[in-house]
């Protein structure tokens, strides 16, 4: 299995994990980082993937987001797709560097919002 398949099966579980994780879970502070360490895992699976495949496709890239800018450039990922994998990364920096809390409820109910990494 190529390094982007594991990284991909690693995201398709992250995302189904937090299926399971009810809004009222996250009163019980394990459950609740729990749910951060996921999203922050399921974050750096789509880094990843995003950052091998331009690699893999001979774009030099200078770091995470403009690995997506090369891979839009190239027809590869659309507009949207693109601005949805920045926020992506700003999230997971946000989490991984503490710039500010994170609102995980808000992740989690909105829409499903964590999905949209394994759409991508």
């Amino acid at each position: 299995m190529g390094a982007i398949e594991r990284l991909l099966k690693q995201l398709l579980h992250y995302t189904a994990l937090l299926d399971g994780i009810d809004v009222g879970d996250l009163e019980d502070v394990y459950k609740y980082f729990s749910a951060v360490y996921l999203l922050q895992a399921q974050a750096q699976s789509l880094i990843d993937i995003v950052s091998r495949a331009a690699s893999a496709l001979g774009f030099e890239v200078e770091g995470y987001i403009d690995a997506s800018g090369k891979l839009a450039m190239a027809g590869l990922l659309s507009d949207d797709e693109s601005n949805r994998y920045r926020t992506v990364v700003r999230f997971r920096n946000v989490v991984v560097y503490q710039y500010a809390a994170v609102d995980i409820l808000r992740r989690l109910t909105r829409n499903g919002e964590y999905k949209e990494a394994a759409k991508l």
